[in-house]
């Protein structure tokens, strides 16, 4: 490898693991929350160090392409205050055998966070949430806690005490019946855990029963027990039934392409969600070049003055991407526009840069 591009890669990529460790450290505090609400089932050390390291990959996807960024910008502007560019291209060097390393590492950076976002993510985010249901599944008490990992749907849960997912009382939990379309009621003085056993004390069900005739009123079937108990994951076996399907963020490719042959009708092509997704991870991969070819070609600075001119089309590209890519994540319903808006703003970072390129090279900002 020769010396130039020793000292640009070593200068980029000094910059580059900077500035994700940074982004690694600011974004696991803003997903503390869900961090501490795992931790409230009563994991061990060990299940809590695993379920950090699997938030990891929802981070990094576009904490990389940021990196990549920044590292180039400020190689290159430094490059240029200290005269080295200008000494590199008097000796012959043109802009393209300068920047041809590190559009290389970017190329490279986005293979590598396409795997991270079609591969690795998806297998990270499963095995997540499969720690979730572990832990709820020992400790079917956290599912009665305000804030919880799981979210119990069509279900109204009301409670006098719950301490740290060992006991509650008052229990009042008003659920819709799956089987017949109807409500049913289950009421509690008090719910305990304890080895492995649910134990409940002067528990009441309310439930109804489908008479099959719409002229009769549903039959109410009411049972009072004095002591309830039952294996705490019997409890939460209808999840892993009800609640327990992948959306297409959590499949890798292969198993979307599956998904996707079960789902479509015959004659059709993809399913819109396969391609969204696919678009999705598609513009997340492409970001880590497309960003280092942003942050050559306005970090390169030759006139004599400082100027700030780079960085601002710099941050507003990057943020015009951003915000881009929100606004798709949030258009369901129009698959061409949210494709658009994953896509385009690629095209339009890669044309300004080349345009900035051009014109750098020549002898004009």
């Amino acid at each position: 490898m020769p010396l130039l591009w020793r000292y640009l890669m070593r200068g980029y990529l000094r910059v580059f693991f900077l500035c994700v460790t940074g982004f690694i450290s600011v974004l696991l505090v803003i997903r503390f929350q869900t961090i501490a609400r795992f931790a409230s089932t009563g994991a061990s050390k060990l299940l809590i160090l695993k379920f950090i390291l699997y938030q990891i990959p929802y981070i990094l996807p576009l904490a990389i392409p940021i990196s990549c960024l920044i590292s180039a910008l400020i190689l290159f502007q430094r490059m240029s205050r200290s005269h080295e560019l200008t000494a590199l291209r008097v000796a012959g060097g043109g802009l393209g055998p300068i920047a041809y390393p590190l559009l290389v590492t970017g190329a490279l950076m986005s293979l590598f966070n396409f795997s991270l976002v079609s591969e690795i993510g998806p297998k990270c985010r499963a095995r997540s949430k499969a720690l979730v249901y572990e832990m709820v599944t020992l400790n079917p008490l956290c599912l009665l806690q305000k804030e919880t990992l799981i979210k119990l749907k069509n279900t109204f849960i009301d409670m006098k005490v719950l301490k740290s997912g060992e006991y509650a009382e008052d229990v009042i939990i008003i659920a819709r019946t799956i089987s017949n379309q109807r409500l049913g009621m289950m009421l509690a003085k008090k719910l305990s855990l304890h080895d492995q056993n649910l134990n409940g004390s002067q528990v009441s069900f309310i439930s109804t029963i489908d008479p099959k005739d719409p002229d009769h009123f549903d039959h109410l079937v009411i049972e009072n027990q004095e002591e309830l108990v039952t294996k705490s994951d019997q409890v939460t076996q209808y999840l892993r039934t009800s609640d327990w399907n992948f959306n297409y963020d959590y499949l890798n490719l292969r198993m979307l392409q599956a998904k996707n042959a079960s789902e479509r009708q015959e004659g059709e092509g993809m399913h819109p969600k396969v391609v969204s997704e696919l678009a999705r991870r598609l513009s997340l991969g492409l970001a880590a070049f497309t960003f280092t070819l942003l942050g050559i070609a306005f970090g390169i600075q030759i006139s004599r003055d400082r100027k700030t001119k780079g960085i601002l089309w710099a941050t507003g590209l990057a943020v015009l991407f951003l915000i881009s890519f929100i606004a798709a994540k949030s258009i369901k319903h129009d698959l061409m526009a949210q494709t658009l808006c994953y896509l385009v703003p690629h095209s339009i970072l890669i044309l300004l840069s080349l345009w900035s390129l051009r014109k750098v090279s020549r002898g004009y900002e």
